[in-house]
């Protein structure tokens, strides 16, 4: 089967990471990375890319009552450090060019498929963010809150 292709752009449009990895029945996004990042290790480079992932469980919202699972925290190189998702970036998730609707454990790419983790800038001035987004960033300001 084909496999599927690992994608991961940072805010300026420069690719972090482009990885290939094998095609599996019922592999999902956090599969895809730990398998890109254990291809690309070697003894000159023990860690590849970092990224770091957060559980967000089920929402509470009544307007969107989902599983949001888990969520890509921040991704970054040992030469760049890392790029957290706060408040005016966010990792967005497309597969095939397509906005993902479910998490990174719950996103399940056919075979061929392109997966990309973008860095995403949110505009402070209205804020244009799918409902998962918005629930996830919700989450994540009730977690930490402004000190």
């Amino acid at each position: 089967m084909n496999p599927i292709t690992l994608q991961i752009i940072d805010e300026k449009g420069n690719k972090l990471v482009n990885a290939s990895v094998p095609f599996s029945i019922g592999i999902n996004v956090q599969q895809i990375m730990d398998l890109a990042f254990v291809a690309a290790q070697s003894a000159q480079l023990p860690d590849p890319f970092l990224y770091t992932v957060e559980y967000y469980g089920y929402s509470q919202n009544p307007q969107f009552p989902v599983y949001l699972g888990y969520e890509i925290e921040s991704i970054g190189l040992n030469s760049t450090g890392m790029k957290p998702t706060n408040a005016q970036f966010y990792w967005s998730l497309t597969v095939n060019g397509q906005a993902s609707q479910t998490g990174a454990d719950s996103t399940y790419p056919p075979p061929g498929s392109t997966v990309v983790w973008t860095y995403t800038p949110i505009s402070p001035a209205a804020p244009n963010l799918p409902l998962r987004t918005k629930e996830i960033h919700s989450r994540r300001a009730a977690r930490f809150p402004k000190q």
